[in-house]
This record gives structure tokens, C-alpha cells and sequence, in this order.
């Protein structure tokens, strides 16, 4: 068995050190070991179906190209092909929190749309901020409500989802209450960004029911992407 040892003796370029070599080794052993567990568990047709949506995800946050949308709907197909089932409880039953708590509880006009791929972008033109419930299967969704109007002295803006890349701007001055939760992913809030496996957080301003104008947001996705941001 071979050791690496520290000699003092400088490296020549284009050598690599021995530590290097084996902390290098011993990450792919530990990713092929993990990937033969999990295709012998869930099927390694379902492995490699998450594998390319995760990359399509990735992809489509940084190029939005045509290629990251390909992959995406193709590995969603694997997915629903090899764990028809799973994949069914799964829809139904985010379908089911949906429903159950979708509604805004408060008087007046809201918006309600629930889609398997939704895109939506309101942060170029000024647009009439008012409550809302939506859930989509995957999706993209930016609201920058430094250029919209406030219907209602306090707005409810609920999402929810399985996977979902969320990017909301909220005036300074305005009273906020977020509820956001991730079974995996980040969620950025301010200036701090936390991420990992079953990620919630919870923010409420100290004199919320003094501001003129309030905003609550629900955040709530199996796979997410989340930032919130205030100016």
C-alpha cells in the first residue's frame, strides 16, 4: 500500500501531487459508490432521468437556451415513464396542499393558475401587484414589485411547487412575512444564502401591521431555487 509523503522537494510543473491524486480518487469512489446504491434502490434509468433534469435545471438558470428546456422535458419524460406512480403521488398530493391552503384568506380579486410549466416575468414594466396562488410542476418565476402597483393595502403571493427557480424584489419600506421552505435547494434572503436538504425559513418585519403597504409570501417547493431580495 502506497502513502503520500510531504518531502520539502518543489514540484516541477506539470506534476500533481499525491494528495491531490487521492482525495481525487476517493470523491469518484464515493459517487460511483452512491450511484450504484441509488440504481439499485430506485432503477438506474430513474438515476440517470434525475441526473440530466438537475443538469437541465442548471443549464437553463445560466443560458436559457433552447438545449436546458430539451433536457428538462426529456428526463421529466424518463421520469414519468420508469416512476409513473411515485411521480403521480407526488403531483397529487402537492395538487392536494395546493388546494388546501392555495387560497388567499382575505376579501377582494386574486390570482389562481396552477400549470405544469410556467414562465413568468414581472420586473421590466410597471404591473398592478395583487394576491395570488399559483402552482406549477416546473417553472420560472421573477416579480420585482419595485415597479408595481399595490392593489390592496396587504397582498398574499403564494407559490408552490415541485421544482421552481423563484427571484423576488420587495421594496424596503414595505411590511413583509415570508414562509419559505425547500426539501432541496437554497434560499437566499437579503444578504444571506443558506441551502442543503429540507431548508425552511421564517422572517416576519418587527412592525409588520404598521407599514402602509404589506406583503406575506408562501414559498413553498420540493426542488427550489429561491431569492428574495429588498430595496
Amino acid at each position: 500500500m502506497a502513502f503520500a509523503v510531504e518531502t520539502g522537494i518543489p514540484m516541477q510543473r506539470g506534476e500533481v501531487r499525491p494528495v491531490m491524486i487521492i482525495a481525487s480518487n476517493a470523491f469518484l469512489l464515493i459517487a460511483a459508490g452512491l450511484y450504484l446504491a441509488l440504481g439499485g434502490v430506485a432503477g438506474f434509468a430513474t438515476v440517470n432521468a434525475v441526473l440530466l433534469l438537475l443538469l437541465g435545471i442548471y443549464r437553463y438558470r445560466w443560458d436559457r437556451s433552447r438545449w436546458s428546456i430539451l433536457l428538462i422535458a426529456v428526463s421529466s419524460l424518463m421520469l414519468i415513464i420508469n416512476q409513473f406512480a411515485l411521480f403521480a403521488i407526488i403531483i397529487l398530493a402537492s395538487l392536494g396542499i395546493y388546494y388546501f391552503r392555495g387560497r388567499p384568506n382575505m376579501p377582494g380579486l386574486y390570482r389562481s393558475a396552477h400549470r405544469l410549466m410556467l414562465n413568468i416575468r414581472l420586473d421590466e414594466q410597471s404591473w398592478v401587484l395583487k394576491s395570488m396562488s399559483i402552482w406549477q410542476a416546473v417553472g420560472e418565476i421573477r416579480m420585482d414589485m419595485t415597479v408595481a402597483v399595490p392593489e390592496e393595502q396587504e397582498t398574499i403571493i403564494i407559490l408552490q411547487g415541485l421544482v421552481g427557480d423563484v427571484d423576488l424584489t420587495v421594496p424596503e419600506d414595505y411590511g413583509l412575512h415570508v414562509e419559505a421552505s425547500v426539501m432541496v435547494g437554497q434560499i437566499g434572503f437579503r444578504q444571506t444564502r443558506d441551502g442543503g436538504m429540507m431548508h425552511r425559513l421564517s422572517w416576519r418585519s418587527p412592525d409588520y401591521e404598521e407599514r402602509e403597504y404589506r406583503l406575506k409570501l408562501q414559498l413553498f417547493y420540493l426542488v427550489g431555487d429561491i431569492k428574495i431580495r429588498t430595496v
